[in-house]
């Protein structure tokens, strides 16, 4: 007696379906997977073209689940430097608009300070206005 001759046509049924099922989600992960990789190669390609070679190769880019961003959005993120609060962010929304952006988080009045990058040296520019204007706040900006 085989294995399929001592099930019952609902056993060899729900067996079909969890087979199906399993395959179809694996596929289904697989393909999220690659788009996941080609969307992390346009965040790379980006940093490339906007901050070169030898900086775009110093980030680690990660994918944003689409469960924590508005409908037809996608984005990756990169930390500047371990322990800093700053990143930078490509998002697409709908598909077609792209933005490459510096984004200083405050830690006092918890909004984000969001300004387009376009270049290593604007967005060292970036990176120092904000330091000074920190600066500034935590010496009471003796002006």
């Amino acid at each position: 007696m085989t294995t399929t001759q001592s099930m019952t046509v609902a056993g060899l049924a729900s067996l079909a379906f969890s087979k199906l099922t399993a395959a179809a989600e694996a596929q289904g992960d697989e393909m999220f997977d690659k788009h996941r990789d080609e969307f992390l190669g346009f965040a790379r390609g980006t940093a490339r073209m906007t901050l070169g070679e030898e900086a775009a190769a110093l980030l680690d880019w990660q994918y944003t689940g689409t469960a924590e961003l508005p409908e037809g959005v996608e984005q990756a993120t990169a930390r500047l430097d371990e322990g800093r609060s700053e990143y930078l962010r490509y998002r697409v929304t709908d598909g077609d608009e792209s933005t490459f952006v510096l984004v200083q988080p405050c830690g006092a009045c918890g909004r984000e300070q969001v300004d387009e990058v376009g270049g290593l040296a604007h967005l060292g520019g970036l990176l120092d206005t904000a330091a000074d204007l920190a600066k500034a706040a935590r010496d009471g900006d003796g002006r």
